[in-house]
């Protein structure tokens, strides 16, 4: 087995982008389509990544170990805290649209409202995620998505005010859930002859 330190990646930097169901998956690591929103600042956690999977097993009567496996079910999430305020990360944290928002005021003396009433409204996007280290590029993409999670909010002198939001895709209208694009100095192998 050849080892290879080159193709050992970090996440350095990135971006946590959310648009509009219906939004163009992308092709390459070029911009991002029209409509998706950069949503600013990610604290220094960066972005998780997580699986949660259910399984069953079949034992038969003749055996005390399993003879095949089969998963039932597979989510995946992402998760992320968001260290600006903004419409976009107060929109998306709160489950609140342009629709529901009153402003007063402009520039630095505008004042935003909102009222929360009852339970939160479902709120389908689309998200993007880049992840990069140096001149390498990973990008995903979810088309069919929302926030299943809303984590606690903070408020003191020594931290920022971050919002804290668990992500979970869902199969879109051709079955995708994530599409995946990685530019990291690794190519598919030759397929074998035959």
């Amino acid at each position: 087995m050849t080892l290879n330190a080159e193709l050992a990646r970090l996440g350095v930097t990135g971006a946590l982008l959310t648009g509009p169901v219906g939004t163009a998956a992308p092709t390459d690591l070029a911009t991002w389509a029209s409509g998706m929103v950069d949503l600013g600042y990610i604290s220094d956690d960066g972005i998780t990544e997580s699986r949660d999977e259910n399984s069953e097993s079949f034992t038969p009567w003749q055996s005390n170990a399993p003879i095949r496996v089969e998963t039932t079910s597979s989510v995946v999430t992402f998760g992320a805290t968001l260290w600006e305020s903004n419409f976009d990360t107060v929109s998306l944290y709160y489950r609140v649209g342009l629709e529901d928002m009153t402003q007063t005021g402009t520039g630095d003396d505008a004042v935003v409202s909102f009222a929360e009433k009852g339970k939160p409204k479902r709120d389908l996007r689309a998200f993007g995620i880049d992840v990069i280290d140096g001149t390498y590029h990973r990008r995903i993409f979810l088309p069919y998505a929302e926030v299943t999670e809303r984590g606690e909010i903070t408020y003191r002198s020594n931290t920022l005010i971050g919002y804290q939001v668990t992500i979970t895709a869902y199969p879109g209208s051709d079955g995708t859930s994530v599409l995946r694009l990685f530019k990291e100095g690794w190519t598919l192998p030759t397929p074998p002859a035959g």
